[in-house]
């Protein structure tokens, strides 16, 4: 941020504006930052996390990032991103303590978390960097922080209000309590949300602009819920990607700069997310964002090729190891693997125009969809023939092993 009065005239000779990176550039710093990455043969996923880190680092040091959001529900973020830019807790702490969530349990996710943490330290409040959660929020999860907020900004809270707070936290186990929680919970949003909208202007003065709106994305977030419960399997799934579509256009409406979304390729991608073994198909995350922004959403898809991967096997309760399965003829990791690099990226657009092997994206090469957890203690990994088109760009990894978490 420069002061004004630096800019006066006679002070510079020459003022040069770089605007944020369209496509080309997008891709340039792909191929920049991924062409000179330090790795030997064997490339697992730790190699894999320090090249989203890379990149993410670039980002925000040199096209202005301020928000990176990751495939996580919104609640757990919330004590994460205070971690981050207060610059006063222990990162690797709260991650542990995060709640079943394994995926951010990471020793590179702690040690991202960790560096945005030292960069917001040297910076004012309002050029900081947060982190967000993105997916949708389980009721519970949802209320937690609503009357601590009240409370703050001095609400007149009833004892009903109070006692629907705390059926909402409770959870259910039984359909009685389960109905019990949705009562409760369309009670809470009928009563607060009106709250809101009358004591914006105080509330916002006796605490901040973004606590107001953060206790108002939890209601929307107990909302998307409130009808999830009422939804079949399908249409809940719609309603999922449909809801983080929202959630990522409501963490961009709040940056003052780009956003990164870290998830998984079927929500990313801007086609449709297929899960076979459930019967679902349904327009993606990716298809809906791709609608609303056009170019500026610029999805790149992560693969890989051999090796081994973690799963939880829900039949054990236990997270498992599994080998990756020898890839098809002519699938991506089985044609990406005679690439002699053990990471590199190309862009997709590339691949359709190339004469020399156009057809091959055009038969829909079968990948990799790895589950991060199976039912049945099956191996996680399938293989199923996706569009390569939904992305804009294909990062590869040739070897992968499982990350390492904290605990």
């Amino acid at each position: 941020m420069l002061d004004d009065a630096i800019l006066r005239p006679g002070r510079f000779d020459r003022l040069m504006e770089v605007p944020p990176a369209d496509e080309e550039g997008r891709e340039d710093i792909f191929e920049i930052h991924t062409r000179e990455m330090n790795v030997d043969d064997s490339v697992d996923m730790e190699e894999l996390a320090e090249l989203r880190f890379r990149l993410i680092r670039l980002l925000v040091e040199e096209f202005g990032l301020r928000a990176v959001a990751f495939e996580a529900p919104f609640h757990q973020f919330c004590r994460i991103d205070e971690g981050v830019t207060t610059g006063t807790s222990d990162i690797r702490s709260i991650l542990t303590g995060t709640d079943g969530y394994r995926p951010i349990q990471t020793a590179p996710v702690a040690e991202l978390l960790e560096w945005l943490q030292s960069v917001n330290a040297e910076r004012p409040a309002e050029d900081h960097v947060h982190v967000y959660g993105f997916d949708t929020t389980i009721i519970e999860d949802a209320a937690i922080g609503i009357e601590p907020y009240l409370n703050r900004v001095g609400a007149d809270i009833d004892g009903s209000l109070r006692e629907d707070l705390d059926t909402m936290k409770t959870g259910y186990e039984s359909e009685d309590e389960r109905q019990a929680l949705l009562e409760s919970a369309r009670q809470v949003h009928s009563i607060v949300s009106p709250m809101l909208d009358a004591n914006e202007s105080a509330w916002v003065e006796a605490e901040s602009r973004r606590a107001y709106e953060r206790v108002r994305h939890r209601l929307n977030l107990i909302e998307v819920q409130i009808e999830a419960h009422e939804l079949g399997r399908e249409d809940r799934h719609a309603l999922r990607d449909e809801a983080m579509a929202e959630n990522v256009k409501w963490i961009h409406d709040r940056s003052t700069g780009p956003v990164v979304i870290w998830g998984v390729n079927a929500h990313l991608g801007r086609g449709r997310h297929v899960l076979d073994e459930w019967d679902v198909d349904v327009p993606s995350m990716g298809n809906r964002l791709a609608d609303s922004y056009g170019d500026l959403y610029y999805p790149v898809v992560f693969k890989t090729g051999t090796r081994r991967v973690a799963a939880k096997d829900f039949t054990t309760e236990t997270v498992e190891e599994y080998p990756i399965p020898d890839p098809p003829s002519m699938s991506i990791p089985a044609v990406f693997q005679q690439v002699a690099e053990p990471v590199f990226s190309v862009s997709v657009e590339d691949l359709y125009d190339d004469l020399s092997i156009r057809d091959w994206p055009r038969t829909q090469p079968r990948r990799h969809t790895i589950w991060g957890g199976t039912p049945d203690g099956d191996n996680p990994v399938r293989y199923t023939p996706p569009d390569l088109s939904e992305f804009d760009r294909a990062v590869f990894v040739r070897e992968t092993s499982p990350l390492v978490h904290l605990d």
